[in-house]
């Protein structure tokens, strides 16, 4: 199958989106309504997964067993998620600061005291173990268990002949992790003790919808990503000028999210050419590297923010993260004893949408 150069492009600008909010540059903008405007398009969570949806359910529909494609992929996820979470133990935030004070015994001291406060730093030790399982040793591990947890139940569903419940599962998961998050700033103060985005939660709609998607014969028109791309950008809008009022905003939120997701899938879906052969969509194909590393560069450069000019600092420093990011991928993928950990072997041929791994982010 011919790789999607338009899928690879949107992976990059997603991707650049994620480490903005991720190192927190956008609320602090000058321009207050762009930035507070520009921090909002979040667009990239639901376009990585509706894409990952997409593209899992194109090798069922090629042909390939269910229950081998999901042991593929789930698999190829679980290995990512534990080498990753494994590696992050020993990169604890100031860990490199850390490491000049204790010499030969820092990593050693860096990994107690890192599983010390992962367990019991949230409460009581089952809760640690709960986040751990859900959301890794990183805060944006979650993303791989959420795919897990999403290929689990639509491939437990489509091996049951079930696959009309699919969209209303997922649908059922979305509302209710959305009606949580919004109830958990009023007065009722309703909360669990997990967070209630990860997991199948967020991920399952997203995913079943990338599934229902990959069912689609021939090609896919451009009107319907234009008509969600539209509406998500009018409701966003609406809820930055009209909305306003943190409640009321957060009720609109999961509307443009979805709408916006879904809608930059559609588009690349329809148009798979735009920007071959270009250098962004070659960085597409790396975009599960950086996405795994990219916490590394926000820590270790850190102490330069405030050494850049006001004006620039707040994009500046998540450029300067992609970039950190991009150039540390491209070296070490080139090691092969670090293959497991980038997936190196697929993500080496532009051509080849068979990886397993590949698909986690996109």
């Amino acid at each position: 199958m011919k790789r999607n150069s338009t899928i690879d492009c949107i992976r990059v600008l997603a991707i650049i989106k994620v480490i903005s909010v991720h190192v927190e540059t956008i609320k602090s903008l000058h321009h207050e309504w762009s930035a507070i405007f520009m921090s909002h398009v979040n667009f990239a969570v639901a376009f990585f997964i509706v894409i990952s949806g997409y593209q899992w359910g194109k090798k069922i529909r090629a042909g390939n067993p269910v229950g081998q494609a999901y042991a593929k992929y789930s698999l190829g996820l679980l290995k990512l998620f534990v080498l990753w979470s494994l590696f992050y133990i020993f990169v604890a935030d100031g860990a490199i600061s850390e490491y000049t004070h204790y010499g030969i015994l820092s990593p050693l001291k860096i990994c107690y005291w890192n599983c010390q406060h992962l367990l019991l730093g949230r409460g009581s030790l089952w809760k640690g173990v709960l986040d751990i399982f859900l959301d890794g040793t990183k805060y944006h591990l979650w993303f791989l268990m959420g795919l897990v947890w999403a290929a689990t139940i639509t491939a437990i569903l489509v091996k049951l002949k079930r696959e009309s419940w699919l969209i209303w599962v997922g649908l059922t998961l979305y509302v209710f992790q959305a009606l949580v998050t919004i109830l958990s700033e009023t007065s009722i103060g309703f909360s669990l003790p997990f967070n209630v985005i990860h997991g199948p939660f967020l991920a399952t709609f997203f995913f079943v919808v990338g599934w229902r998607l990959s069912s689609r014969q021939g090609t896919f028109s451009l009107k319907p990503a234009i008509a969600l791309l539209s509406a998500g950008f009018a409701v966003l809008v609406i809820g930055l000028f009209v909305v306003r009022s943190g409640l009321g905003f957060m009720a609109v939120k999961p509307f443009f999210e979805t709408t916006l997701g879904i809608g930059a899938a559609m588009l690349a879906l329809s148009r798979p050419s735009l920007g071959a052969d270009t250098i962004l969509a070659s960085l597409g194909q790396r975009v599960l590297g950086i996405y795994l590393i990219h916490p590394v560069f926000i820590n270790f450069l850190r102490p330069l923010w405030y050494y850049i000019p006001s004006p620039v600092r707040d994009i500046g420093f998540t450029v300067m993260v992609f970039f950190s990011s991009v150039l540390a991928v491209l070296i070490l993928q080139q090691i092969r004893i670090l293959g497991p950990f980038f997936a190196t072997s697929k993500i080496a041929k532009p051509a080849d949408q068979r990886g397993t791994a590949v698909a986690a982010i996109g």
